[in-house]
């Protein structure tokens, strides 16, 4: 039976844990919004209501597991849901994904500090890569710990944009219709042609990227209801962020055409002080991403905090720094995410498949019980 109690504390924290590991530089810069929801129009929002539903199931799915199973290594998840041979497809093929958008990430820190402070972008890119190995060292408890309570002001940064789209809205009532009218024009590069499909595209993407991370935050809960409320909450809390910074780039519209952070721009825009705010939040927001897919690459070789992990960690670090630093940030996001997202749909119908078949089998267990009774 599962136990009743949930501490709230811990659930804030692993929820704020999920959606720091979501948002990364992709988010916070406003180009993973703009490609897959802003692109559509007001239509966008409905698209990231359909994010909501699929990614409730799979994260409430996912932290359960994760208490339940308790796996030794987060990887061992992809063999319970796939079998040994196509988990450990899954398992190489995830692997190498994280790892890649580790490099997207630090490619969009450089992309951001250089836009806002004139610092060359090797520089940014060698600052965030340093920041985040030296948290990763730390291990897995630690880095939830500290992205736990980040996850929370990005959020609360980003409705702030949000909001003062909204206020704009009302002294300007046709904007939306406006913009979403305009959308297609503006030369944004988009994720999918189809609403509907990029917000499941979307779901996919942040399903791929998260499965060991997702299944090492269940662990770590005091029980499965625990574990699953956190992630219901970390996704609803992620969605509320998506639909804020929708409204913000569609209102803002003119003022994003061309930029490669969208968000930094609306900010400044709003207030100078909020933008110089809004670009430390962006920095920390990468930082803390960064730090969480190295951790979750390096955890495929090696236990946490192992003279063996230490090397590997370093040695990725290094590599990463070199290509963040010299690849084009908006073309890695259009090209690399939407590859994640359909690679993740196979994974799905397996998650699917396994989960109907252990309840099946509890439904079985529980007749037999009763015919012997």
């Amino acid at each position: 039976m599962e136990k009743e109690s949930i501490n709230l504390k811990k659930v804030v924290l692993l929820a704020g844990a999920l959606a720091a590991y979501w948002i990364g530089s992709g988010f916070s810069t406003g180009q993973e919004v703009l490609q897959f929801f802003t692109t559509s129009g007001t239509k966008g929002i409905l698209a990231a209501l359909i994010f909501l539903v699929v990614m409730s199931y799979l994260s409430y799915t996912l932290y359960g597991v994760g208490q339940k199973e308790k796996f030794e290594n987060p990887y061992d998840v992809f063999e319970y849901y796939c079998g040994k041979v196509l988990g450990q497809v899954y398992i190489w093929y995830s692997v190498a994904l994280v790892y890649a958008i580790f490099v997207v990430m630090l490619a969009g820190a450089g992309a951001t500090i250089n836009q806002y402070y004139g610092i060359p972008t090797y520089i940014g890119t060698g600052v965030i890569a340093i920041l985040a190995l030296g948290t990763t060292l730390l291990g897995v408890e630690k880095l939830i710990d500290i992205i736990g309570v980040i996850g929370p002001v990005k959020i609360l940064f980003v409705a702030i944009v949000g909001i003062a789209g909204i206020i704009t809205i009302f002294g300007q009532p046709n904007l939306l219709s406006e913009a979403s009218k305009l959308m297609p024009t503006l030369g944004f590069k988009s994720a999918s042609s189809n609403w509907a499909w990029s917000g499941a595209l979307y779901a996919f993407l942040a399903l791929m990227v998260s499965i060991p991370f997702q299944v090492d935050c269940g662990k770590s809960a005091g029980n499965v209801k625990e574990a699953r409320t956190a992630g219901l909450v970390g996704t609803f809390a992620f969605t509320i962020a998506i639909i804020l910074l929708v409204i913000a780039e569609l209102v803002y519209y003119k003022l994003i055409v061309g930029k490669q952070v969208p968000t930094l721009e609306i900010a400044n825009h709003i207030s100078p002080i909020l933008g110089l705010i809004f670009s430390i939040l962006i920095v920390v927001s990468i930082y803390s991403a960064v730090a969480s897919f190295l951790l979750m690459t390096v955890r495929k070789f090696a236990p946490d905090r192992t003279k063996k992990f230490n090397i590997i960690a370093t040695v990725l670090t290094a590599i990463g720094m070199f290509f963040g630093g010299v690849l084009p940030f908006d073309k890695l996001v259009n090209i690399l995410y939407p590859i994640a997202g359909y690679s993740a749909i196979v994974f799905t119908c397996f998650m699917i498949f396994k989960e109907l078949r252990c309840r099946s089998s509890v439904n079985d267990d529980q007749k037999n019980s009763e015919l012997k009774v």
